[in-house]
């Protein structure tokens, strides 16, 4: 099932996708859940699918106003340099013992289909293609064995990172979290849909052409062991997510860097997942 937020005027509200349009769920569920975060936490996901049963679509996903799919996230943490195709793996072939974490806030994301923001301060915009993990119930030192039954689904981002400001200091915090400089979307599909999510494969488009494409078995440090790691330090909360990582192919790679400009489009399809689009304009 794929499940979704959208404004309609200023509320946003949310449903899930039957074939070319949506079912509104805020309509069938009324009050009991105020959008998908506290249906994750309610443990509701299948209240939702009975939902749907039968229904008929009530508006079209073309031209639907889209919003981030957990409009309220608590947390969002990225695993940095995850994939081995990444250019800063360890020179020598070998892995980190352990994963780089990092926050977003999420007014650094922008929903699919609306702009990303290239800063004034810095031109040195880039993208990364990712695969999301959205957490569906709370989660305190789980293992591995047990961490794909805590999430709830998956969406897919596109991790924009303002790279120059990556060097001003020791921190990705910076970098990371200029406004509006990545994306989140198009929507959550639930965890049951995906058997495996180490066996997905991540495309990076930009303007058409194909500039990252790699799977997700390429993950130093897999869903699993992400979940488990940073559960660990605090508390996994319903709609929290993990943004596991970007294989090779980003900007910052290349000799002579052709950074994201003002009428770029940048398109990023996981595979059973979906394709979450943006275009570029200047702040």
């Amino acid at each position: 099932m794929k499940l979704l937020s959208f404004y309609d005027g200023a509320q946003i509200r949310y449903g899930a996708v039957i074939g070319d349009g949506v079912v509104d769920l805020t309509s069938r569920l009324g009050a009991k859940y105020s959008g998908l975060r506290t249906l994750l936490e309610a443990g509701a996901v299948a209240e939702a699918g009975k939902a749907i049963e039968g229904a008929k679509a009530d508006r079209p996903l073309a031209g639907l106003k889209f919003a981030l799919p957990i409009p309220d996230a608590g947390k969002i943490m990225c695993a940095g340099r995850n994939y081995r195709a990444y250019h800063e793996v360890i020179e020598d072939g070998s892995a980190p013992k352990y994963p780089s974490i990092f926050g977003r806030f999420l007014s650094s994301f922008a929903p699919h289909g609306e702009t990303l923001e290239r800063p004034k301060v810095s031109e040195q915009l880039d993208y990364e293609g990712e695969l999301v993990a959205i957490i569906g119930k709370r989660a305190r030192h789980v293992s591995q064995a047990d961490a794909l039954s805590y999430v709830g689904g998956y969406t897919v981002m596109n991790e924009g990172t303002v790279r120059d400001w990556g060097k001003m200091g020791t921190q990705n915090l910076p970098s990371k979290n200029f406004y509006r400089a990545g994306s989140i979307g198009p929507w959550m599909v639930t965890a049951d849909e995906i058997a495996d999510p180490m066996k997905l494969h991540i495309t990076t488009r930009r303007n058409g052409e194909v500039v990252q494409d790699g799977g997700t078995e390429l993950m130093i440090f897999d869903v699993k062991y992400l979940i488990a790691h940073i559960s660990q330090f605090t508390w996994l909360e319903p709609g929290d997510m993990i943004a596991t990582g970007s294989p090779g192919g980003s900007i910052v790679e290349s000799k002579a860097p052709k950074w994201l400009a003002a009428g770029d489009v940048v398109e990023v399809e996981v595979s059973s997942v979906g394709t979450l689009g943006n275009k570029v304009v200047n702040e």
